[in-house]
C-alpha cells in the first residue's frame, strides 16, 4: 500500500531523470562545428611623397566695399528749399564746397543787414568815447596843470570807452552769427564726392536738423576683410597693424570683381588690422584701402563704388617654407597618416599654410612628418596605429603573379603512364614471337608491306 502511494512520485522523478539524461546524451552526440578563422584583407590606400616647398603665400578673401567717408547732410537752418542743383541726384558727382541745395535766405539776409548796422552804430559809440577822452586829457593838462596819472579814470572817460568796446564786440558777434546762418542756407559738402541718396525736393520746407540726403567721398574706398589668426600670421601681419601709406608700409592688395562679362581689377593696400577680436564670430578684421578708385587707370572705366562684393588677394611679404601635401591628407586638423612597410603610422603636424588643394606643414621640429614620408591621401575608416595597409601597385603585382601561376599550371600536361613496349632496342623477344600473329606490319619497311614471322626471326638472329 505504501509503495502504491509513492508510485506517482517515483514515476515523476523517473520522467525528470530520463529527460535530463536525454538532454545530456543529445549534447554529447552533437557534432562539433569547425571554427573558421577569417582574416580581414589589408586596406588599399593611395599615397604621395611629402616634398619640400618654398613659395609666396596668396590668400583670397571676400568683402563689401564701403566709402572711407560717408556722411548724412542735414540742414542747420529752417526754411523752404528754393533751389536744387542739377547734380543733386542719386549718383551725381560734385566738388568740395559746391552748392547742392539752397534754403530761402530772405530772413537771414535781413538779420545780416541788421547785424551790420549794429556793428556800425557800436563803432560810432566807440569813436565818440575815444574823442571825449582825448578832450578831457587835454583839458586836464592845460587847466589843471597836473600829470595825467593823477587824473580820475572817470574824468578821462575810460569806463565809457570800455562799455563802447564791449557793445562793439557784441555787435560783431551778432554779425558773425547772422553771416553764418546766411551762409548755411547754401548746403554743400567739404569734399569731392557723389550723392548716395536724397531726401529733399524743391519747395519742401526743411526744419533745422532735417536730413536732405547721404553723400560719400570718392577719394578712398575701403574693404573690410574677415580673417582668422592663422591667416593673419601667414601674411606677416599683427594685431593693431597700421600702415601710414601704400608706399611705405602697406601690404599690396589686388581687388577684383566680375562686372558684366569682364574682370575688373583695382590696386590697393592693407591699411590696418583691428586691435580686437569680434566676440560673435571670433574673427579679426583687416581694412584694405583703394585710393582714387574713380580715376581711370590703364583703361579702367568701371569705378569701385560702395556696396560691391569683391575678391581681395593678398600675398605674404616673404616666402614660406615647409612640407607640402594634398589637403585631403590632413586629418583632424593636426594629423596625417603615413605608409610604413605595409602599416599605418599616425603623425602629428603643424599647419603653416592652407589652400583649397594643398597644405604646407612645418618641418622645424614642430611636426613629426619628415621629408620623403609617404602620406596617405585616400579615406581610411577606423584608422589606428599599426593598421595593415597595402599600396595599389603591390596589390596589382600580387594579382599578376597569381594569374601567371594559373596560366603556367594550365599549360603543363599530365605525364602518361609508361606502356610496355614489345620492342627493346629494335629486337623482338621470344615471348612476342610465340604470341605474335602471322603477320606484323612493320612501319619501318620501305615499301610499307608485310613481313613474315620468319623474316622477323631471321632478322633477330
Amino acid at each position: 500500500m505504501e509503495l502504491a502511494r509513492f508510485k506517482p512520485f517515483l514515476l515523476g522523478v523517473g520522467v525528470i531523470l530520463g529527460a535530463v539524461l536525454l538532454v545530456v546524451a543529445l549534447k554529447a552526440l552533437k557534432p562539433q562545428t569547425e571554427k573558421e578563422e577569417t582574416t580581414k584583407p589589408p586596406l588599399v590606400v593611395r599615397v604621395v611623397d611629402a616634398v619640400h616647398k618654398e613659395q609666396v603665400v596668396f590668400s583670397t578673401f571676400q568683402g563689401e566695399v564701403r566709402a572711407k567717408t560717408d556722411i548724412e547732410l542735414v540742414t542747420q537752418v529752417t526754411g523752404k528749399v528754393t533751389s536744387v542743383s542739377n547734380k543733386f541726384i542719386e549718383g551725381g558727382e560734385f566738388k568740395a564746397g559746391e552748392t547742392l541745395l539752397q534754403i530761402d535766405d530772405a530772413d537771414y539776409l535781413v538779420a545780416l543787414k541788421s547785424a551790420q548796422a549794429s556793428v556800425a552804430s557800436a563803432q560810432v559809440d566807440v569813436d565818440i568815447e575815444l574823442a571825449t577822452s582825448a578832450t578831457n586829457k587835454r583839458e586836464w593838462r592845460e587847466l589843471q596843470g597836473k600829470p595825467i596819472e593823477e587824473a580820475n579814470p572817470l574824468r578821462l572817460n575810460k569806463p565809457q570807452i570800455d562799455r563802447a568796446n564791449a557793445r562793439l564786440d557784441a555787435a560783431n558777434a551778432e554779425l558773425a552769427a547772422a553771416r553764418l546762418n546766411y551762409n548755411r542756407t547754401k548746403i554743400s559738402a567739404p569734399f569731392d564726392g557723389r550723392i548716395m541718396s536724397k531726401e529733399a525736393e524743391l519747395g519742401q520746407f526743411m526744419s533745422r536738423g532735417s536730413s536732405i540726403g547721404r553723400v560719400f567721398a570718392t577719394q578712398t574706398m575701403e574693404v573690410r576683410l574677415p580673417m582668422t589668426d592663422v591667416q593673419i600670421s601667414e601674411l606677416g601681419l599683427t594685431l593693431g597693424y597700421s600702415a601710414r601709406s601704400s608706399e611705405t608700409e602697406g601690404l599690396p592688395a589686388t581687388v577684383s570683381m566680375l562686372f558684366g562679362s569682364e574682370q575688373r581689377v583695382w590696386q590697393g593696400f592693407v591699411k590696418s588690422v583691428d586691435a580686437s577680436v569680434d566676440s560673435t564670430t571670433r574673427l579679426l578684421f583687416a581694412t584694405v584701402a583703394v585710393d582714387k578708385p574713380f580715376e581711370q587707370q590703364n583703361g579702367q572705366t568701371v569705378p569701385l563704388v560702395p556696396g560691391l562684393f569683391v575678391d581681395v588677394q593678398l600675398s605674404s611679404p616673404n616666402k614660406l617654407s615647409g612640407l607640402e601635401v594634398p589637403r585631403t591628407a590632413l586629418r583632424n586638423g593636426n594629423q596625417v597618416y603615413v605608409y610604413d612597410n605595409d602599416q599605418l603610422r599616425l603623425k602629428t603636424v603643424k599647419t603653416v599654410y592652407t589652400s583649397r588643394e594643398m597644405v604646407m606643414l612645418s618641418k622645424d621640429g614642430e611636426s613629426e612628418l619628415e621629408l620623403g614620408d609617404r602620406v596617405i591621401t585616400s579615406p581610411v575608416p577606423g584608422a589606428y596605429e599599426g593598421m595593415p595597409i597595402k599600396l595599389p601597385e603591390a596589390l596589382a603585382d600580387e594579382e599578376a603573379s597569381a594569374e601567371e601561376s594559373l596560366v603556367v599550371e594550365s599549360l603543363v600536361e599530365p605525364i602518361a603512364e609508361p606502356i610496355d613496349e614489345p620492342l627493346i632496342d629494335g629486337a623482338i623477344d621470344q615471348e612476342t614471337l610465340e604470341t605474335a600473329p602471322e603477320e606484323i606490319v612493320s612501319p619501318g619497311s620501305p615499301d610499307g608491306g608485310a613481313n613474315t614471322v620468319e623474316a622477323a626471326a631471321a632478322e633477330q638472329g
